[in-house]
């Protein structure tokens, strides 16, 4: 039996594959985009991802809840994401105003 962060690294690649299988995550030659990240990743790698990828995770979590877009309206989750991941301090903001 494989061990969690075993299965949990199997679904993330086959996530990827799946994922590089649609033409909005393939370059203008169809060439996949997303890469496969080796090992999982911490709080403190957060602020090593690209906006590029944390628009893509955007993407992801719009078509599963089948939701028109990112940026709609007041909602705004390509801004959200990409300040909650790539600056700590603003994060510690968003914590402190979710937890009251």
């Amino acid at each position: 039996m494989l061990k969690f962060s075993d299965q949990k690294q199997q679904r993330h690649e086959a996530l990827i594959e799946l994922m590089n299988q649609f033409d909005q995550f393939r370059d203008n030659k169809g060439n996949p985009q997303l890469k496969k990240k080796l090992n999982a990743i911490g709080t403190r790698d957060l602020v090593n991802l690209s906006i590029s990828e944390i628009n893509d995770g955007v993407v992801v979590l719009t078509d599963f809840i089948n939701l028109p877009g990112g940026s709609l309206s007041d909602i705004d989750l390509y801004v959200l994401l990409q300040c909650y991941f790539l600056n700590p301090a603003k994060r510690s903001s968003i914590n402190k105003i979710l937890r009251s």
